[in-house]
């Protein structure tokens, strides 16, 4: 199997391909490997014992073997990264770092060695260190779905919405990309696009767990409960004996207070895995709805011990003991909760509470003012992805000019949402203001510089009024933010050709060749270079 699958496997399935810290012990290869040890003490029949003992989770006996064929090759890019890799897969992402560093000194195309490196600074969370990594990677190859998924994921802990949306739009997408975009479009409070990404996903896929869950959480975000109830219910009849998809229907019941329909799951999960997160989490919250206070207690408090990091089984919690009269205890998790990322207002409304019980009036009316700013700020984003739900349909209808204007209402309930202002420029576009348009996609990369779509939308617009230099700018500035953006090679090998540089041109369509095989714009504009190079 490859790197790249290995790589992709973990990165896309969460699968725990990294085990225990291992301690140097007896390394036993096979006997022929071990006799040619004996009589060719060199790098390769240390390298090739390395891999044996790496193909057999010996990751010790490996890094062993790896570190003796440096002695005998000391700048091999390959020795390094197998080191780096072994680290990597026994579970020792820092010390893998090191020597992938090293690999890539010495090699700096070797795709797998960024690949594996990206992985390994993305596990010890350093994201801006492993952002590089994957564009570089997508350098090398475009088309590396792998790195796709994990910068996809680094912009996304970066906040980098648009930059994903982007990225992955424009390319053919594997389940775990659909979700990365899905999620992109969702953080981004564009409700309705990630809806639309995923039942189309889910077209192709009707089966698939991880797209279901995801397009109901979206419909529980849009406050849609009872197609959030169906979705859950159908994935339940699929998948009935398996507890995420029982836990998943469960929740949804319980968000649409069909408590009576909850409780029987909530045993059935209880009989099934007691000690299960999932289990005691939403049984403490169902009898926290139903006012059973008490017996909720003990079981939100195994799930915090289980999840400490799970900010709203820490808010569920928070609220349990404030009804308990435990205000010094509720205050604890509800702080907890906001912590670790509780952005929903109501947990400042029950943190103001437990606060006033405390006798600290001045710190519950700081929580108070914070919780009429977010229900301020929560409200103009509804109000802002209701209009612009509102101006897509006008578009669709062709009422180009009343899309115009609800886009605008949507910018100005939620000015900083840089995608909002790419689809202001688009409808704009449609009815021949180009002005406004540029001033539109200006203010789109101002507020994301990394949202490609703006970039290259403004590269046309050079392009059209004979700027090939701006044009050319525009669009390198778009595949600097998304490598794998098709149409943005297909644009700068149009521009390149339009000056004459024929073999950049052909370069850069080649690109797109690569990632769409069967573009019809690119292969037409392969074509018409061939034509041209002929000439000259």
């Amino acid at each position: 199997m490859s790197i790249q699958k290995l790589l992709g496997a973990w990165v896309c399935f969460g699968l725990s391909l990294l085990g225990p810290r291992l301690v140097w012990g007896a390394c036993a290869g096979p006997p022929d490997l071990e006799a040619r040890l004996r009589t060719h003490p060199d790098a390769e029949t240390n390298v090739q014992l390395g891999i044996w003992f790496g193909n057999h989770h010996q990751h010790s006996c490996a890094i062993r073997r790896f570190q003796t064929a440096l002695e005998y090759e000391p700048d091999s890019p390959r020795i390094f990264y197998l080191i780096g890799l072994s680290y990597y897969f026994s579970g020792q992402p820092e010390e893998a770092v090191s020597a992938l560093q090293s690999s890539i000194r010495l090699d700096s195309k070797n795709l797998d060695s960024r690949l594996i490196l990206a992985a390994a600074l993305s596990q010890l969370g350093r994201n801006r260190e492993a952002q590089p990594q994957w564009e570089e990677a997508l350098q090398i190859d475009p088309t590396s779905k792998v790195a796709m998924d994990g910068l996809s994921k680094c912009l996304i802990a970066e906040g980098e919405y648009g930059a994903v949306i982007s990225l992955l739009s424009s390319t053919p997408r594997n389940e775990v990309m659909t979700l990365d975009l899905a999620l992109a479009y969702a953080k981004g409070g564009n409700l309705a696009g990630a809806s639309t990404v995923l039942k189309q996903a889910l077209t192709a896929a009707p089966s698939s767990q991880p797209l279901t869950k995801a397009l109901i959480t979206v419909y529980v975000n849009q406050n849609r409960y009872q197609d959030a109830v169906k979705l859950a219910e159908k994935m339940y009849s699929l998948h009935s004996a398996n507890l995420d998809a029982q836990a998943a229907y469960m929740e949804v019941l319980i968000l649409n207070d069909e408590f009576s329909k909850a409780a029987p799951l909530g045993q059935k999960l209880l009989a099934a895995a007691p000690h299960k997160f999932e289990t005691l989490y939403l049984n403490g919250v169902l009898r926290r709805e139903s006012g059973d206070y008490a017996s909720a207690r003990p079981l939100l408090e195994q799930a915090v011990e289980l999840n400490p990091r799970h900010y709203n089984v820490r808010y569920n919690l928070g609220v349990v003991l404030s009804k308990l009269q435990d205000y010094s205890g509720a205050k604890k998790q509800l702080q907890e909760a906001i912590e670790l990322g509780g952005s929903e207002p109501q947990i400042r409304f029950e943190l103001a509470t437990a606060l006033r019980n405390l006798g600290e009036a001045q710190e519950a009316q700081e929580q108070l003012k914070i919780y009429k700013q977010e229900l301020k700020e929560r409200a103009d984003r509804t109000l802002a992805a209701g209009k612009a739900a509102e101006a897509e349909q006008e578009l669709s209808k062709g009422n180009a000019q009343k899309a115009v204007e609800l886009y605008r209402e949507a910018v100005a309930a939620n000015p900083r949402d840089a995608l909002l202002n790419y689809k202001l420029a688009l409808a704009l576009d449609k009815t021949g203001d180009t002005s406004g348009e540029r001033d539109a996609l200006n203010e789109a990369i101002k507020i994301d510089p990394d949202i490609a779509v703006a970039h290259n939308q403004l590269g046309y617009l050079a392009s059209l009024q004979g700027d090939l230099s701006s044009a050319e700018n525009s669009f390198r500035q778009a595949l600097r933010a998304a490598p794998g953006y098709t149409q943005a090679w297909i644009s700068l090998a149009a521009t390149l050709a339009m000056q004459s540089r024929f073999s950049e041109a052909q370069e850069a369509v080649s690109v797109a060749l690569r990632l769409d095989p069967q573009n019809a714009s690119a292969l037409q504009l392969h074509r018409q270079l061939n034509v041209e190079q002929s000439q000259h």
